[in-house]
């Protein structure tokens, strides 16, 4: 005697059965496990719960604003200023001592200023001496605060002004003729009136703004 294999397939009802669950299964699989761990999404609630949305969430870095440094940004008082000078020296043959001059302008701590000069007339850079350097005010002895000392025929930079007083350049020709040392200023300072320390020799700016 053959046995009976013949299958019965379900109802119509509990297959109906069936496929909504399993259907209903996958959808809550996605909404609560697939979104928010792939995509950061969380509608219901459960990736936050679960731990799955930090899965997804980008990495923060913390960024600390901290105070501005002094020395980066500073505010000032004084008026912002630009001149064009031009300081004539004699040859020391000339006599009269109008082969050297000191030229400097009036800062307060803290101001500061960027500037450019140039020698026409001379050819050889080691015949033309700088001193490029500061004066406290005479209280009761004046400091005197050296920023640099070369020879050359040009130069180029900034100073911040460590102390209150004049700062500025002792030039100094030693060639065998006359030049002209062509100077610009830019920044937070103040002139020297024509005959005070700073600038005995009366010079005068050849443009101002």
């Amino acid at each position: 005697m053959v046995p009976d294999t013949t299958i019965t397939p379900p109802d119509r009802k509990r297959l109906a059965i069936i496929v909504a669950s399993a259907t209903a299964i996958a959808a809550i699989l996605f909404v609560g496990v697939v979104l928010p761990a792939e995509f950061g999404k969380d509608p219901i609630g459960v990736g936050k719960l679960t731990g799955l949305s930090k899965l997804a969430a980008p990495k923060e870095e913390v960024v600390t604003t901290a105070p501005a440094d002094q020395s980066v940004a500073r505010y000032t008082t004084t008026a912002y200023r630009s001149d064009v000078i031009d300081i004539p020296l004699n040859t020391a043959d000339a006599g009269r001592g109008g082969e050297e001059l000191e030229y400097k302008v009036r800062m307060k701590t803290g101001d500061s200023l960027v500037y450019s000069w140039s020698v026409d007339g001379v050819t050889v850079p080691e015949e033309f001496y700088s001193d490029f350097h500061g004066e406290s005010p005479p209280s009761p002895k004046v400091k005197v605060i050296e920023y640099r000392q070369a020879t050359g025929t040009s130069s180029s930079g900034s100073l911040i002004a460590p102390m209150d007083g004049i700062h500025g350049w002792y030039l100094q020709n030693q060639s065998a003729k006359a030049v002209v040392v062509k100077l610009r200023i830019s920044g937070f300072y103040q002139l020297v009136p024509p005959g005070e320390p700073g600038n005995k020799a009366k010079i005068l700016p050849k443009a101002s703004s």
